[in-house]
């Protein structure tokens, strides 16, 4: 493409050169040889530069036109790609915040059903009692006679009809290795008002049988009794402070102080409800080393509720409440 200063100076022949030695005239082939001969001026210098510039140019545009085509085709398909990423992204982050409004709305619907199926569980205990210290040595047979004549020396006033029992059976669960420790007695009654009765005289005076001091409770759900056994450094305090409360249904612990009620539905809230209260509670092992000495027992240390969040109590039910031992 490009001539060297050799080629520029070296003699050449011309076009009619050529076809006059082909014609056989040699002096007009020494004639244009020896005007070939002749140096370039600076006016061919300026041209043949001028010329070798305009191919760099166009070469070199050329080149620059080809890769800047290149360039711009994979712009376009990244752009197509970040369009279609960001739209990707925009779908996924609408999506996830839906999940997250359905997991929400369905863990709180959950949480409903749980309380509710824990209510309905509790309400058809209404009428039972557990019994705990009846020795093992009552076997199933002689459990409904003894119960009679314990419910008529607890209610001496009262008819065969209202401490009529539709059953009574022990806690379904092994039996204990250390006979000082029986199975409870679960009892039906078939009057709620008697019941509630029988458990508000045993409060006061809790019987015997034998050498065995008889304690009576309010059969629960387990899911119940694990959330009150969670408010056991709540209870020990407001015992503490002097303050009575009232367990109600569903789940709930009601203490007045003053002209106020206070209501507590999820052990989640058991250090707000002592702030209210201006109780200080104990710790899980401070409390149960308290209730271990005060009743010879061997209690363990309540574990703190597994979910944190305060949930919505469920619908608002007929009370059932007692107060509590």
């Amino acid at each position: 493409m490009f001539r060297t200063a050799r080629e520029l100076t070296r003699p050449s022949l011309s076009q009619e050169a050529l076809n006059a030695h082909e014609s056989g005239s040699e002096s007009d082939i020494d004639e244009d040889t020896d005007r070939r001969q002749e140096p370039l001026t600076k006016a061919d210098l300026h041209n043949m530069l001028k010329e070798a510039t305009a191919e760099i140019k166009a070469h070199t545009a050329a080149e620059l036109e080809r890769h800047i085509s290149g360039i711009k085709e994979d712009l376009e398909a990244l752009n197509t790609r970040a369009t279609q990423a960001e739209a990707d992204i925009t779908m996924l982050q609408s999506t996830t915040s839906q999940h997250g409004q359905d997991i929400y709305y369905l863990s709180d619907k959950l949480q409903y059903l749980e309380d509710s199926l824990e209510d309905l569980n509790n309400r058809s205990r209404r009428n039972n009692i557990r019994i705990r210290s009846l020795p093992e040595a009552v076997d199933a047979d002689a459990i409904l006679p003894t119960l009679r004549d314990l419910f008529h020396t607890i209610l001496p006033d009262a008819t065969e009809q209202e401490c009529d029992i539709e059953r009574a059976h022990r806690a379904l669960r092994p039996l204990a290795l250390n006979p000082t420790s029986p199975r409870d007695i679960i009892v039906r009654m078939q009057h709620f008002a008697t019941k509630e009765k029988i458990m508000a005289a045993t409060r006061a005076s809790p019987p015997k049988y034998g050498a065995s001091t008889l304690t009576f409770f309010q059969d629960l759900a387990l899911s119940t009794l694990k959330k009150r056994r969670n408010l056991k450094p709540l209870t020990m305090a407001l015992t503490k402070k002097g303050l009575k409360y009232r367990w109600g249904h569903p789940f709930k612990l009601q203490v007045r102080l003053g002209d106020q009620d206070h209501v507590l539905h999820h052990p989640a809230e058991m250090e707000d409800f002592a702030t209210a209260l201006g109780l200080h509670l104990l710790t899980g092992m401070q409390a149960a080393d308290r209730y271990n000495t005060a009743h010879g027992g061997n209690h363990r240390a309540a574990q703190p509720p597994r979910n944190q969040a305060k949930k919505r109590p469920p619908p608002q039910a007929e009370n059932t409440e007692s107060t509590a031992t």
